[in-house]
């Protein structure tokens, strides 16, 4: 019985050995072709430092953003 508690955790560490390496394949595709994965919601960092550069408030950085997230859609 041990024996085949082993056999189906070893099968279980390869699939997600074999996952894990898709998803690591994944990432680096998108770096290939110049995307990047963002939050869904910016942090506060990001917001302020959309304000300052663009001279706008906050909240039409928030704007802005979720707009550019809905057309990348």
């Amino acid at each position: 019985m041990k024996n085949a508690a082993r056999s189906l955790q070893d099968i279980n560490e390869q699939a997600l050995s074999d996952r894990m390496r898709f998803a690591l394949e994944e990432v680096e595709q998108m770096g290939i072709r110049g995307l990047t994965a963002v939050p869904v919601k910016p942090t506060q960092e990001m917001l302020t430092a959309g304000s300052r550069a663009g001279g706008i408030g906050v909240e039409t950085v928030m704007a802005v953003y979720s707009a550019m997230l809905r057309a990348a859609d």
